[in-house]
């Protein structure tokens, strides 16, 4: 979490240092507005002093107020309400991020552009009002979207469920959404953008739907509570720090379309003890698997036991090889469950927690790998029948090795 806040942090640097026209100031309720104006339009840059509502103005000094810059109010914690004029256009990128107050956001009908992660890490946010004549932005479902398929900002409740027309989930769509638990992808959506569920720190697990064919950077960094995830098979690269920090993740089922996987992808995905790449990925970046952060030596380092397995001669093997790694030829035996590479009374009682699951009417968290190999007997059901045989597997085993 820390590296996104801080890769979000050095962005907002570098923009806020662009230097602008002549600046001026002007009383607005509790707060003083500075603004630029060029061609006889104004910008409004930022603010100063304190207050719950921010009516930003449609004129200043006879001028139109046009714009909100980039960064203008990121970070602000007093801010509650903000009512933006009919007469701005544009809201720049982060324009209003990280304003923890901010729970109710007016759009006027002349907004035709709103900068990435404008409305970014605003986790009192839960209304948002577009006015009904704006052509570009709309309210669905309590959520704010652009052209009616990109879902632009979540501001919904914590079980998530998005409409069944979005094609786009945008950057920062869910960004920092701390009660997010759940999250149902329709087969409509297409793209994933750059850290669009980043910080979601109570997500459980996520099904990406093979409707989905691209997952954009960071996608679902620092999820923390992340325990399972199915990549859909549209997908064909896992992009870098797509799960980075998602440190309780225990399994994720990689679909044969993947050809490629990304720069520290996993990084210090620490509960995954393993994991089966197939052959059809052909490039695997710097520290994608079984790498940690190790913050005594402030450095990083393999996570202890990781087991890649895959095919002969596959980059799988070589990115082993490279990273001092252990490597194992084809999948998991059936029975081992968590896909640490042994068959022991952990699989047994992960079993039992999913039949008890399952017999409850409650939705099945296995990935259709873990299906297979908890399907001990082959009956093609999971149960405590599986259990037990597991436990009896476990204890030969354990009989031979004495």
């Amino acid at each position: 979490m820390k590296k996104l806040l801080s890769l979000l942090a050095s962005a907002a640097i570098t923009f806020s240092a662009a230097p602008l026209s002549e600046a001026a100031a002007e009383d607005v309720g509790g707060f003083v507005l500075s603004y630029t104006i060029e061609d006889k339009q104004a910008t409004v840059t930022g603010c100063a002093g304190s207050d719950a509502i921010l009516i930003i103005p449609a004129e200043l000094e006879g001028c139109p107020v046009t714009a909100v810059a980039d960064d203008a109010f990121s970070g602000n914690k007093d801010i509650g309400v903000c009512v933006i004029p009919d007469s701005v256009k544009t809201i720049g990128e982060r324009a209003f991020s990280a304003c923890p107050s901010l729970s109710t956001i007016t759009i006027g009908s002349g907004v035709a552009e709103i900068g990435d992660y404008a409305f970014t890490a605003c986790p009192a946010l839960a209304y948002i009002d577009v006015n009904k004549n704006n052509a570009t932005y709309s309210n669905i479902d309590g959520c704010l979207y652009e052209n009616g398929d990109t879902l632009l900002l979540y501001a919904g409740s914590s079980e998530a469920v998005i409409n069944k027309n979005t094609k786009t989930i945008r950057k920062g769509a869910f960004f920092g959404k701390a009660d997010i638990v759940s999250a149902a992808l329709p087969d409509s959506v297409k793209t994933i953008d750059d850290h669009a569920f980043s910080g979601c720190l109570s997500l459980k697990s996520v099904d990406i739907p093979d409707s989905v064919t691209t997952l954009g950077k960071g996608c679902f960094m620092s999820c923390s509570e992340l325990e399972s995830v199915t990549v859909g098979k549209g997908v064909k690269t896992i992009p870098e720090n797509c799960f980075h920090s998602c440190t309780s993740l225990k399994t994720a089922d990689i679909p044969d379309t993947v050809t490629s996987i990304g720069s520290e992808a996993f990084y210090s995905c620490s509960d995954i003890s393993g994991i089966y790449v197939t052959d059809s990925v052909k490039t695997i970046g710097r520290e994608a698997l079984g790498r940690r952060y190790d913050a005594r030596s402030s450095s990083s380092e393999n996570i202890s036991g990781f087991i890649i397995r895959g095919e002969k001669g596959s980059a799988a093997e070589k990115y082993a090889s490279d990273s001092g790694l252990a490597f194992e030829v084809g999948k998991a035996p059936r029975g081992d469950v968590n896909g640490d590479g042994f068959i022991d009374a952990v699989d047994a009682s992960t079993v039992l927690a999913e039949y008890a699951r399952l017999s409850s009417n409650k939705k099945g968290t296995f990935t259709a790998e873990q299906n297979i190999a908890a399907d001990f007997n082959g009956d093609g059901k999971v149960d405590a029948v599986d259990a037990s045989a597991i436990l009896a597997k476990y204890a030969s085993l354990s009989a031979r090795s004495l």
